[in-house]
């Protein structure tokens, strides 16, 4: 991995921000009404324009449902790789299905789907 300048970190981490809350379905003024800040400042947080103090970034995390890990991980553009956002997607929807054995079948199914890709 090469090194990065710092404003591509923040670039980076306010894109997977961007792609979290849109997944979730919320505006930038929902998000930042949970942080406790100006949806100008959530823009320019996910813009990369701002650095992003740590206490902030803990209550994204939360408003997202994500861990803190989730932002500071894997700072490459490997796209072989399955987006956070599909994952945080997929995550989603799984967990709201209701059903043991529903969600039990779509395992199974996953991992038919990706042996025969494999």
């Amino acid at each position: 991995m090469q090194q990065l300048e710092t404003m591509d970190i923040y670039r980076q981490i306010g894109e997977k921000i961007r792609k979290l809350r849109l997944t979730k379905g919320l505006s930038q003024k929902d998000l930042a009404k949970y942080v406790g800040v100006t949806y100008q400042q959530i823009q320019n947080y996910e813009k990369g324009k701002s650095k992003i103090p740590v206490d902030r970034l803990i209550r994204i995390a939360e408003a997202l449902e994500v861990s803190l890990d989730y932002f500071l991980k894997e700072f490459d553009n490997n796209h072989d790789k399955v987006s956070e956002s599909e994952l945080a997607l997929l995550n989603t929807y799984y967990k709201s299905i209701g059903s043991e054995k529903v969600r039990r079948q779509i395992l199974s199914l996953l991992k038919v789907l990706a042996e025969e890709v494999a």
